[in-house]
């Protein structure tokens, strides 16, 4: 957890959960705050990524992904003949294997694409971890770390961070 607080020049592959998280939390400009790179596959982003979000992405600088490496495309290869990596989408295995291509961190909460990184030793980290380099480069007090991090466990967004999960990080913040 360290690592993705205190590097900097990070660089990230987002997925789209991260997306509405930080859309619904008002908050989508911290992402391209804290990383130096913001990329959303093109796969992702012509697939899942809702118009509202598109939309709210053109006043920022990003980059839409395409694999186009033997590592890239060794990984997919890999996330997609292996039987253990059976319950990722197609979005999922084109951002892992994008991440490990140009070695940025997966930027998921899904933990079925955490599982998939930690196996091929790739970095990764979630809604949490924008958050928490928001708070560590002092874009957000820890006050309005707390809040967000309050709406993340309510009914005002659909993410799916658990209580106990937050608590724990709120812990280890402090």
């Amino acid at each position: 957890m360290r690592e993705i607080f205190q590097s900097s020049n990070i660089s990230v592959v987002v997925d789209n959960n991260i997306l509405i998280d930080l859309h619904e939390l008002g908050r989508l400009d911290l992402l391209f705050k804290v990383f130096v790179n913001v990329v959303i596959p093109e796969k992702i982003y012509q697939g899942e990524v809702s118009k509202t979000i598109i939309e709210c992405l053109q006043q920022y600088k990003y980059i839409l992904g395409n694999i186009l490496t033997e590592r890239g495309l060794n990984t997919l290869s890999i996330l997609m003949n292996d039987e253990k990596f059976k319950r990722l989408s197609i979005y999922d295995k084109y951002a892992i294997a994008f991440a490990s291509e140009n070695y940025y961190f997966c930027n998921s909460n899904d933990k079925p694409v955490r599982n998939a990184c930690e196996a091929l030793n790739i970095k990764h980290t979630g809604t949490l971890g924008v958050l928490g380099r928001a708070y560590y480069q002092s874009l957000l007090t820890k006050d309005e770390l707390f809040s967000l991090l309050d709406q993340l466990t309510s009914n005002l967004t659909s993410c799916y961070i658990s209580l106990k999960t937050v608590e724990q990080f709120k812990l280890k913040i402090s």
